[in-house]
């Protein structure tokens, strides 16, 4: 457990160290670095990476309400019913927004596409999480479903909270105007250029830009650390499904520039609430044993856990 441990928090401090000298440099430089990396339109990569960049969040969460419905069984009974229907609740809303998304970010993507690609990647996560749970305890696939949840719905819920008030402006509106001064720092809001812009019949999505919820979902990726506790022979690969998953948000990152709507301390916040929000829940549900015993409880039913000889799956 303690092993496990170091390991998440030095992936975790490694990761929110990178992000922090990013976001040290949009603090500084925003507008000349979007400058360079905007090219005035949209780019083919920067338009896939808008259509499913938010992918691994929403897969994360469909393959987790498949899980749900298969391990149901291992729960309370009385909680059957319950667990399918939010099983299965689950993976629809997530296919559906994901497929929303993609078609509302990419009008020119017909939808029956955006239902292929996430019906695909959201099975191919589903068959990936049902292989790796077939000998896992019932324990520890709750804690993993239980990180999913909170950190996917979380971000997606806080990004949210934060974007539509603050109104900060795109560099894609800044560029089609040229006018430099709707440019505004990450740490001030722009809700009343906002106010007068949309006033004058300016999309209220050109003051979206900070943070960025592509990103935010892209770096849900990084959940992928939690697969070794799920199986045996992944052990010692955290770093690893770490580095998949920084490289996943970083280009979804760079893509979100390049596209014009996000600057780089939009991306790097993003990417450091999600962090934060993933080091809070795996802190919960896999090193705060008073907290998870009493989720467990309940989903068991069993008011006393059994004491078992500790594994490398069960911190």
């Amino acid at each position: 457990m303690k092993k496990l441990k170091r390991t998440y928090m030095r992936c975790a401090l490694t990761a929110a160290l990178v992000l922090l000298v990013m976001l040290i440099a949009g603090s500084i430089w925003d507008l000349p670095i979007s400058k360079f990396l905007y090219p005035g339109h949209e780019s083919s990569i920067g338009q896939f990476f808008a259509a499913f960049g938010e992918l691994p969040a929403f897969s994360l969460l469909a393959g987790c309400g498949v899980l749900l419905i298969v391990h149901r069984a291992k729960f309370r009974p009385e909680l059957n019913i319950v667990i399918l229907a939010f099983g299965v609740c689950l993976t629809l809303a997530s296919i559906f927004l994901s497929v929303h998304e993609a078609t509302d970010n990419v009008p020119a993507l017909p939808m029956p596409v955006a239902l292929l690609v996430t019906a695909f990647v959201d099975a191919l996560m589903a068959a990936a999480l049902l292989f790796l749970t077939r000998e896992c305890q019932t324990k520890t696939i709750l804690r993993f479903i239980c990180t999913v949840i909170v950190v996917c719905v979380g971000i997606m819920l806080l990004i949210n909270i934060i974007k539509v008030p603050w109104g900060r402006a795109r560099m894609r509106l800044i560029y089609s105007t040229g006018n430099d001064t709707y440019f505004s720092n990450w740490w001030q809001a722009g809700t009343a250029l906002k106010k007068k812009l949309v006033a004058d019949g300016v999309s209220s999505d050109d003051f979206r830009s900070f943070p960025s919820g592509h990103t935010a979902c892209a770096a849900c990726s990084m959940l992928l650390i939690l697969l070794p506790t799920l199986y045996r022979r992944l052990h010692d690969k955290e770093k690893l499904f770490m580095v998949l998953g920084g490289v996943w948000t970083l280009a979804v990152a760079v893509s979100r520039l390049r596209m014009g709507m996000h600057f780089l301390s939009d991306v790097s916040v993003s990417s450091l609430l999600t962090i934060a929000l993933g080091a809070v829940a795996v802190w919960l549900f896999y090193f705060n044993k008073p907290f998870f015993n009493k989720i467990w409880a309940f989903a068991s039913g069993d008011p006393k856990p059994a004491k078992k000889p500790k594994t490398p799956e069960e911190p």
